[in-house]
């Protein structure tokens, strides 16, 4: 079953941003990961989440999103993560329906 990370982004440093947006894709592609969404083109129809950047990524595994997240890739990029973005971030396990 796939897993899923959701991440509600803003940018806050342009220059960084566009350096960690290279390096995080090599990173997700090298764990598997897909990304379905990627980009701030939303149209919010309902509630009062206005995401500024919408990141959605898949993982093959159940446990793919997560452990991608735990890896040193990807917690090699935090020092460039935190001076690029302010994010929320949600791991979800697929539907089993």
């Amino acid at each position: 079953m796939s897993s899923f990370l959701v991440i509600d982004t803003e940018v806050i440093d342009d220059d960084a941003f566009a350096e960690f947006a290279e390096k995080i894709y090599e990173a997700v592609t090298a764990h598997g990961g897909t990304f379905l969404v990627r980009g701030s083109d939303l149209d919010v129809i309902e509630g009062d989440w206005t995401p500024q950047r919408l990141v959605i990524m898949s993982f093959d595994s159940d446990d793919g999103a997560g452990a991608f997240v735990r890896s040193a890739r990807y917690t090699g990029l935090d020092e460039l993560r935190l001076r690029a973005v302010r994010s929320s971030v949600v791991v979800a396990a697929g539907y089993q329906g």
